[in-house]
Formats: structure tokens, sequence, C-alpha cells
């Protein structure tokens, strides 16, 4: 009867923790407007406490950030805090790396984050480690580079989080993820994630008994359209009249180069067609503004190297063209697994000249036919560029009670305000930039006169 008694009591701890935790994690996910869990978010919570080493397997859209930084948070939470770091999120690339802060941050929690990468003041980044941050997000090299410094020390770090593992492999992080890891003296969880499966582990990482979470082959997948086009006049022209059918639908347009790229931004400059250019020869500002752009959809193409296939925070992309097809499958993949997030659809495009040349098996295509008689419409939202942000005190108020006042439009007609360090980006909606522009220069932001300007 004491054994009954027991194991009831034990029951009910567990069921209290259990609705205790929901609750926590309902009350992160509302600022996001988040009201169900994807698959792999469910089982990653369900099994963080049990496991000191977590490989998540999942494609990309299906919610893999959250996935880890939700048990995170929770293992911050009901770990014993100790000084310094308490956790590190390694990412292969500075976009990524913003992004998981972005998100982290939009859990508003009570824990502090930082992200580290290259192309931007490392100043900045010494200042913000010294205000001794919770988690601190980064790309391999540059956390080295602190650590190296000593501006970083994760000897009593509890948590180490790998996104992209697979990316980081790819890109030569090898030695650098190694050094890292032989800090960590005091490690108790352990977690990957990568969108491709692993044959096997680098021999430094002494995995122990993990638990593989793998929704690589979920039974519900997004639907996703392949086409097979036919080159017209030439492939420019073709391409040209492929992204007016678009009708300023947001997609993706991949080289292999990135001399390809600059050549098709140019092609489409030409033309005055909207788009922006992403790839890893751009300065970090260059590309940070492409991205703004191609997200509030003032810039409704991305043409871009496969650096743009992983680790990008853009929804709703419905369009996937293969200007030029990659050399292996996996990066084929990672370039399609930009559309249909989410278990949206999508549409992927391919050049049939290119695919009797493919190095893999290329998917059974559809035809699609070219209509050459539309005519290409631009879009009626434009970018303003403003020489001023965090760092000047400006915040997104600001600057919509600003454009809204001085440049006399409606709140319908101000878009996504994006407010970095030293400079911010807002999208109007506007017949007349020019005029516009006029307006808002003869006035101040907060007592600072400002360079505004269009965003090309």
């Amino acid at each position: 009867m004491t054994w009954i008694l027991i194991r009831a009591y034990q029951t009910a701890l567990i069921l209290a923790y259990l609705c205790g935790m929901q609750k926590e994690i309902e009350d992160l996910l509302q600022p996001l407007g988040i009201e169900t869990l994807t698959p792999i978010q469910q089982e990653s919570l369900s099994q963080y406490n049990s496991y000191q080493e977590i490989i998540l397997y999942a494609p990309t859209g299906t919610g893999k950030t959250l996935a880890f930084l939700l048990p995170l948070i929770q293992l911050l939470r009901t770990s014993k805090e100790k000084t310094g770091v308490r956790a590190l999120i390694l990412s292969p690339t500075r976009e990524l790396a913003t992004q998981i802060e972005k998100v982290f941050k939009s859990l508003k929690t009570e824990f502090s984050i930082t992200a580290c990468y290259g192309g931007h003041a490392l100043q900045s980044e010494t200042n913000n480690l010294s205000a001794n941050p919770d988690v601190v997000v980064g790309t391999p090299g540059r956390l080295v580079d602190h650590i190296e410094r000593q501006n970083l020390s994760v000897r009593n770090t509890q948590f180490l989080i790998v996104d992209e593992f697979d990316k980081c492999l790819e890109l030569g992080f090898h030695d650098t993820i190694a050094n890292i890891y032989g800090d960590m003296g005091k490690l108790e969880k352990l977690l990957f994630g990568s969108a491709t499966k692993l044959n096997q582990f680098p021999v430094f990482i002494k995995l122990s008994n993990p638990i593989v979470i793998d929704k690589t082959d979920q039974d519900v997948q997004p639907k996703i359209h392949l086409f097979g086009i036919d080159v017209l006049d030439d492939k420019l022209t073709t391409l040209q009249y492929l992204i007016t059918q678009f009708l300023n639908e947001r997609g993706i347009v991949f080289c292999n180069y990135r001399e390809d790229v600059d050549q098709i931004a140019s092609f489409l400059r030409e033309k005055n067609m909207a788009h922006a250019a992403y790839h890893g020869g751009l300065e970090q500002d260059e590309r940070e503004r492409a991205l703004i752009k191609f997200r509030n959809n003032t810039a409704p193409i991305l043409v871009c190297t496969d650096i743009g296939s992983r680790g990008l925070d853009i929804p709703e992309v419905k369009h996937i063209v293969h200007y030029m097809l990659p050399d292996k499958e996996d990066a084929f993949v990672h370039r399609n697994g930009r559309t249909a997030r989410m278990m949206e659809n999508g549409s992927v495009y391919l050049f049939n000249n290119d695919v009797k040349h493919a190095k893999f098996d290329v998917p059974q295509l559809a035809a699609f036919d070219i209509n050459q008689t539309l005519k290409y419409s631009h879009p009626n939202w434009v970018t303003l560029y403003f020489s001023g942000g965090k760092k000047n005190k400006i915040n997104k108020i600001d600057l919509f009670g600003f454009i809204c006042k001085q440049g006399a439009l409606t709140k319908e007609e101000v878009g996504v305000i994006a407010v970095l360090d030293y400079t911010s980006y807002v999208s109007v909606k506007t017949k007349n930039s020019q005029a516009l522009l006029a307006k808002l220069r003869e006035a101040k932001v907060k007592g600072q006169k400002l360079k505004i300007e269009v965003a090309y």
C-alpha cells in the first residue's frame, strides 16, 4: 500500500511538472503568435532532460531553431547557475547567428544573449561580452578569436549547441569547433542540429549515448512543384520573362558563382526589375540591406549563391530558380528547401538543357510555358535608408512617427521597419519616392540630421 502511494505521489509530481512546463512554453510562444509546436519541437522538449547528447535532423522550415532554443531555456531555468557564459551556440554563417539571436530575444525570457560574427566591429562585441551574457551565439572563427583574446571563456559553459553542423564542417570549421569543444571542461548538454544526416561525427566529439530525433522523413511533406523550362532567345531573357510571371511573389535565383550573381543583378538592374544580390563577396552592410529588402518584399527577387540556401530567416518564398544546377544533390535539396516552408506549397524551376548535364539524378519535371506577353509590374513599395540606428538612440517608434508626420503618410503606407546598430530601413508605399525624400530631409530624427535615401 505504501509503495502504491509513493508511485501515485511521483506520478502527480511528474504531471504537475509537465503542466507547469506547458504553461511556460505557451508564455514563450505567445509573442511569436505560435499556437502549435511542430513535431520536432514537441519531441525535443520531451527528450531534452533525459539525454546528455541530442542530434536533431529536420528539413529546412520545420522549426529547428525553436526545437533547440525552447529546451535550452528550460535548461537555463532548472540547472544550477554558474559564473560566465552558460550556453554557447555555434552557427556556420553570420546571418544564421543573427537570426538565432533575434528568435531568442523575441521569446522575451529573463536571459541575455549576444551574437559574435565577422564583418562588424570587434570592440562592440567585446563590450557586450564584458556584460557576462547567459548565451553567446556566433560563428566558430569569431568565437575562437574572442577566446584567444580572453574576451570570452567557455571553461564553465554548461550547454553547447551546434546548428547546421554539416554546413560547419563543409565550410572548414572542423578544427575550430574542436578547439572550442576542447576548452569546455564542464559541458553538461550537447546538441547538434542539421538538415542533412551525417554518416559519422568527427572523432574529437566523444558521443556516449546520444538520442537521435530524425524528422527528415516525415509523413507530411510540403508540396514542391518541379518545372522544366526551355531557353528562349537566351538564358537571361528567359529569366526575365519567368520572373515577370511571378507577379512580385518572393523568389530566389540560385547561381554557382559570385560573378554570375553580379551578372544577373546587373541585367535585372538594366531592366528596372526589383531585386537584391547576395553572396559572400559583399560587405556585411550590403548583405544586410539585401536581406531586409527581400524580407519586406520591396525586392521580391533575391539572386544569390548557395550561401542563401540555408540559415536565413525568410518566410513565404514561393519560387526557386536554379539558374545553374549545383554539382551535388545535397545542395539541390537545400536550395529547394527555401520554398514550401512550414508545409506551404512552392515551385522550383530548372532549365531543361542544364538537366541533361546534371551530375545527379533530377526528379521528373513538369513542362512550364513561358508567357512572353506579360508586362513587368514594379512593386508599389520602396525601402528607405536612414544613417542612424540603435546606437544613435533611434527605435522603430521614432521612425514610424517621423515618417507619418514629416512625410504625411498614413500608418497603412508604412511597412516593415528594421533598426540596426548604426543604420535603419523602412519600407513605404509611395508613387513618388523623390518627393517623399524631399519632405523627410527637411526635418531631424530625434534632433539628429540623418542621411535619408532610397536603398538601392
